[in-house]
């Protein structure tokens, strides 16, 4: 669904071709990974996503990134992502709701430099922000209290980015999704925030079999940042730790994965790919096809994935270690995912058909 797409009156069966049709350009762009020198081309995100909290007065806008210049060649823009952005409604000082996408790769709360200016929010002190890539000293901006749905958070420190890498006015890290329990219904492309005690209700229909597959269920260890570092998750025979980034596109795996599990690299190892987070500069990717990943005993089959020692596996101490990434690729896989902070655990849904 592009911008002003109105959404609402949208059958079922034309939202699931649309997803999947957003999943497979993942698989489309892989050719751009085979060190051609092609680069990837700009585009507007055409997956339009909306969220719900149950606890919010108002509907939640919907998200609509904006274009962005295209990257240099063999550049791959982590956080372009077409499956698993999703927003909730953010009020800043008591102002009107605002679009704050869902990360939970990013350890910090972040709010864009258009809104800051536009609210008169006064300068903070500069603070180091670690992204996937990188990190890097930032600007902050203070807030007086950032309200979600009913639940309000005075005194922040946020640091802040031009809305064009955000792709929304805001960003809603770790710091303040660690209160909560997020739902990120994939099927129904909504996410949903509420406390660790309440019950939600999440799409059942289009799972694999004729009947609901119960969730399963993977307990998690804290990270430094509140991460949920996850057990369970087995790439091609080799146990490996897993860490769920929503706002990440493609799922990536370090160096001591790829070599753990023998993946051979599509990429020419002289010509590997960059890939650019939101701070700091690129890295250095290559890609390859795991033969069976499986994440709490469910198997997902052949998958692709990057490979890269990114600087977010350096701060939850998993350079050493084969570890990966999770991100929209996989995730949507899924019915939905469900990540509970307060009882540090995380449940998959069913597995979708695949078209």
């Amino acid at each position: 669904m592009t911008s002003g797409d109105d959404g609402a009156s949208e059958p079922a069966y034309r939202k699931d071709r649309r997803r999947f049709a957003a999943r497979e350009e993942i698989r489309r762009l892989r050719p751009f990974l085979s060190g051609s020198g092609a680069a990837i081309p700009s585009r507007r995100t055409a997956l339009t996503l909306m969220a719900a909290l149950p606890l919010a007065a108002s509907p939640v806008a919907a998200l609509a990134q904006t274009e962005t210049a295209p990257p240099a060649p063999d550049t791959l823009r982590l956080f372009r992502n077409l499956l698993t952005r999703m927003g909730v409604a953010v009020a800043l000082n008591g102002g009107p709701a605002r679009t704050f996408i869902i990360d939970t790769g990013a350890e910090r709360s972040a709010v864009s430099r258009e809104l800051a200016r536009t609210l008169g929010l006064p300068s903070g002190p500069d603070v180091m922000v670690h992204s996937v890539t990188a990190a890097e000293a930032t600007p902050t901006v203070r807030v007086e209290a950032v309200e979600v749905g009913r639940r309000r958070f005075p005194g922040l420190e946020m640091p802040v980015f031009p809305r064009q890498a955000l792709g929304a006015d805001g960003l809603l890290g770790l710091d303040l999704l660690s209160r909560f329990r997020l739902v990120l219904d994939v099927r129904a492309g909504r996410a949903l925030l509420a406390r660790s005690s309440d019950s939600v209700s999440v799409g059942e229909a289009g799972e694999i079999g004729a009947r609901r597959q119960a969730d399963v269920v993977v307990s998690g260890r804290r990270g430094p940042s509140g991460q949920l570092i996850l057990t369970r998750v087995v790439v091609d025979g080799v146990e490996t730790s897993a860490f769920i980034d929503s706002g990440a596109q493609y799922s990536i795996g370090n160096l001591a994965l790829m070599r753990a599990a023998r993946i051979a690299p599509a990429t020419d190892p002289d010509r590997p790919t960059r890939m650019e987070g939101i701070v700091g500069g690129a890295v250095a990717v290559q890609s390859g096809d795991a033969r069976d990943l499986k994440i709490a005993g469910r198997a997902l089959g052949p998958t692709p994935l990057l490979f890269a020692d990114l600087h977010a596996f350096h701060i939850l101490n998993l350079m050493d270690e084969p570890a990966l990434l999770l991100g929209g690729d996989v995730l949507t896989r899924f019915s939905h995912v469900i990540l509970d902070y307060g009882r540090g655990r995380v449940a998959f849904g069913g597995l979708l058909r695949r078209s």
